[in-house]
């Protein structure tokens, strides 16, 4: 077979055809074909036939050559080579191939060598196919083409496989509001990081990918945990911690990249072995790991959450450069980092919820604050407030008025726990209709009183101005008085201010050791 005239041989030995114009392999043509041949005229003649089917071709002499624009050309996803060459063998190429950071490479060895070993070895290699020569071109044909829909079938795959890592997502944002638009943020920080630092193409997808599910385990940590608005103790620690390990369970088996699982299980590891699970240190860590570890983080301390306030990214970055000296995190990340956030902000990522989430979750943390067998919020939902909602507080003072029930233990002989704890909850109800009330009479004045449950107790916040709180007071000491009347029931009352710019969290745990101490 002889060059067409159609055909051109470029100078950077590069094929292009001006012949059909039918694809005949959709797939692969969007991408290159590296053929390897020392035998010029071979090398040609395969080089011309192959253009005629309108793939677009690029041609080495030996391995070494290959290998050299394998390292540079990320669209290169068929490799057709020889195994008998100069420099570098067909063989050796295969085996170099593999330790590439690049996108998925198919390759076909084409040979005279016949015996079944020398095969072996070389899908061993990692060829995909091997064909002994001489071919006729209608064989390499039919290769080509069941190589072309696997491709596609596997890109369909691929597609399908990020679909249902978005769904995991959302299956996890509907649990946990936050994590909706964390998962995308630590994506798209994670992905510039890592295109800075040099990763190809393909390790950017699977970082990507690997990010879109890193929290994926936390689908599996009770409310009462993934939703609490304090510190963790002990046990809560603990349990949150098992998130990177059922996570990993999750895919462990059903997905082939283990760079995937890897992010998943490893993005708590730090450096200096203080991470968890595994406790891994230094080298151990891999790459991949290292930037989503520093994302996640990062996201973490700018994004606002129901139990934190959010700080600047100038501070995140404070943070994350201390970290990095003490050894614990990247600091070539932290670096990359820093750069990537000085010209855009994370924060503008945000996932679109669907419809009615906002109730869910309005209602979830709501829930998680109900006091047990009633219809109150515990006193902790007010520290939850104060991060996500105005409490009215527009003067120099808020207050904290605390009602303490005393007799209770002799009101429990008399009658029974849960009759007494039916009184609670009607003089809980008679306080809160007298705030409704207040509330209703007075609603062109700014403040808010609000009531919330502590044990067999109650606490009120008060953001009104002084006089109508004491207007407010007085309404509900008549209240009180009713049932102190009913029920033989004796109250103290504690009452505090505190100004405007006392953090709500310092003033109720500074309010409330002085009422056990007064008690």
């Amino acid at each position: 077979m002889t060059l067409s005239e159609g055909t051109l041989k470029t100078s950077n030995n590069s094929y292009n055809s001006s012949c059909s114009s039918s694809l005949d392999f959709p797939t692969l043509a969007k991408y290159s074909v590296l053929l390897v041949e020392d035998e010029v005229l071979e090398r040609d003649v395969l080089a011309v036939q192959l253009s005629e089917w309108n793939l677009h071709i690029k041609a080495a002499a030996d391995g070494r050559e290959a290998l050299s624009l394998l390292k540079k050309d990320e669209s290169i996803r068929l490799l057709i080579t020889d195994m008998q060459m100069p420099e570098l063998s067909g063989l050796e190429l295969l085996r170099e191939i593999k330790g590439l950071a690049r996108p998925k490479l198919y390759s076909i060895v084409l040979s005279g060598i016949r015996d079944r070993e020398t095969m072996t070895k070389a899908l061993q290699a990692g060829a995909t196919d091997y064909m002994v020569k001489p071919c006729h071109p209608e064989q390499i044909f039919a290769r080509l083409a069941v190589l072309d829909q696997m491709m596609a079938l596997e890109e369909g795959y691929q597609g399908l496989v990020r679909a249902l890592f978005d769904v995991m997502g959302d299956m996890l944002g509907s649990r946990d509001i936050y994590s909706l638009d964390h998962s995308l943020r630590v994506a798209a920080i994670s992905r510039r990081i890592g295109l800075r630092l040099g990763l190809s193409s393909e390790e950017l997808k699977t970082l990507e990918m690997g990010c879109l599910v890193h929290d994926i385990g936390k689908i599996a940590i009770p409310d009462d945990i993934l939703l609490k608005p304090g510190c963790f103790n002990h046990l809560d620690r603990k349990i949150m911690q098992m998130h990177t390990t059922i996570g990993a369970k999750f895919l462990e088996g059903r997905y082939p990249d283990n760079r995937i699982i890897d992010i998943i299980l490893h993005h708590h590891e730090r450096l200096d072995g203080t991470g968890y699970p595994s406790g891994l240190k230094g080298d151990d860590i891999s790459l991949m790991v290292r930037i989503v570890s520093v994302a996640d983080i990062y996201e973490a301390l700018i994004a606002k959450r129901p139990y934190k306030a959010a700080i600047t990214s100038a501070q995140a970055i404070e943070k994350l450069k201390d970290e990095a000296k003490r050894g614990r995190i990247d600091q070539r990340v932290v670096e990359v980092l820093e750069e990537v956030v000085s010209s855009w902000d994370p924060l503008m990522i945000q996932r679109h919820p669907y419809n009615g989430i906002d109730l869910i979750e309005t209602f979830r943390q709501t829930a998680y604050f109900k006091e047990p067998l009633c219809s109150f919020y515990n006193y902790r939902y007010l520290l939850t407030l104060d991060k996500t909602m105005d409490l009215g507080i527009c003067g120099p003072e808020y207050y904290m008025i605390f009602i303490k029930f005393r007799g209770l233990k002799q009101i429990n002989l008399r009658q029974s726990y849960p009759e007494v704890d039916q009184i609670l909850d009607e003089i809980g109800e008679g306080i809160q209709k007298s705030i409704n009330d207040f509330a209703n009479s007075h609603s062109d004045i700014k403040g808010k009183a609000l009531l919330f449950r502590m044990g067999a107790d109650y606490l009120i916040f008060v953001s009104y101005p002084l006089d109508f709180l004491r207007e407010l007071s007085g309404q509900i000491h008549t209240q009180l008085d009713i049932y102190k009347d009913q029920w033989r029931l004796k109250t103290r009352i504690f009452f505090r201010s505190f100004p405007s710019e006392s953090s709500i969290e310092e003033s109720l745990n500074q309010f409330l050791r002085t009422v056990t101490r007064d008690i």
